[in-house]
Formats: C-alpha cells, sequence, structure tokens
C-alpha cells in the first residue's frame, strides 16, 4: 500500500517518531562513521522509543556539526554552520529574504512527497556530509521564470555546495536547484 502523499495536510513535515527511525535513522545504522543522537526540544537526549517527539537527530553524536531539525512546516540540515531549508510550499510565501538570508533553500515540491519520499531526501542530502570536514556554498540568483515569480517576499537561488572530507572518490549529487560534490 503506498502512502498517501502530503498535498491536503496542514503541516507537510511533520514525522512521527516511528517513522523517523524507520525511513532517516536506519538508512545509517551501518555507516561507522555516523554516531546518531536523538533531542527533544528542550535538547534532552530522548530514546527513539519515547513519546516525546523527537526534535533534533544529530548524526555526529556529541560534536553536533551534522544534524537537521524537524518545525513542521520547516526542516533544516546543519553542517559545519550552514543552514539548507526545506520549507512547506504552502508557507514559503511568508518567508522573507532576512528568514532565508546565508541559508540554501531547497526549491522542490515537498507536498508531492509522502513522508517516505520526504525522509529519503533528507538523508540523501544528510549522507552527502558525513565526514565533512568544510563546506563551501555559493549562490547564485536562479532565472527568473513564471515558477519563480510567486515568491514575493525572496528571490530563489541556484546552490553549489562543495565538501572537503576524507573521501577519495569525488562524487556529485543534484537535488533540483542544490548541487552537492563531496
Amino acid at each position: 500500500m503506498q502512502e498517501e502523499v502530503n498535498v491536503g495536510s496542514k503541516v507537510c513535515m511533520q514525522f512521527s517518531n516511528e517513522k523517523l527511525w524507520k525511513y532517516l535513522i536506519t538508512k545509517f545504522e551501518n555507516n561507522p562513521a555516523v554516531a546518531i543522537k536523538t533531542l527533544s526540544d528542550d535538547d534532552r537526549e530522548i530514546e527513539i522509543t519515547s513519546n516525546t517527539p523527537i526534535q533534533f537527530i544529530c548524526f555526529d553524536g556529541e560534536k553536533q556539526d551534522l544534524f537537521i531539525s524537524f518545525n513542521g512546516n520547516q526542516t533544516s540540515i546543519f553542517v559545519k554552520d550552514e543552514e539548507i531549508m526545506f520549507i512547506d510550499e504552502n508557507t514559503k510565501g511568508i518567508y522573507t529574504t532576512s528568514d532565508t538570508f546565508g541559508n540554501v533553500v531547497y526549491e522542490g515540491n515537498l507536498r508531492n512527497l509522502s513522508h517516505v519520499e520526504t525522509l529519503s531526501l533528507f538523508a540523501d542530502v544528510i549522507s552527502c556530509f558525513i565526514g565533512a570536514v568544510e563546506v563551501e556554498k555559493i549562490e547564485n540568483e536562479a532565472p527568473y521564470d513564471e515558477e519563480n515569480k510567486q515568491y514575493k517576499y525572496y528571490k530563489p537561488h541556484i546552490y553549489e555546495i562543495n565538501v572537503t572530507n576524507k573521501n577519495l572518490d569525488k562524487k556529485i549529487k543534484s537535488f533540483e536547484n542544490i548541487t552537492i560534490s563531496y
């Protein structure tokens, strides 16, 4: 049975602890470079089986240089003080340039994705940053077109993110308007 997409729901990125475990955390179980730490909204470490909702997942344990934060209408991945914002397109109209300034903003349509697909997208992005030593972001304005003009308060951009790590084989992954070289 295929999971419904988030088109009609009020909050498209509100995930249960069980879904976070099943579709995000388990993707990193066999990676020795990953140390998972789950936190509540008041930064208390919590178990995945807790009734307390998970607010943050750290992928590098105590260092907290690579983590994801869930806020219902926005999920952000933080790596080495850079923020990659995934914003529900139903609320993008209220975000301003000052909300997004200096951050990478994903311009794909999240409401067309199921929770499984959304969490898989996050896992794919996070996997690019495992073992990152340095992260460099290059931001370019996206060309103006009918699709981009719907956001009155900020302009969409195209991002290139270069990750310095210990990998000998460099890879490149693209996620809509974001290209990550790692």
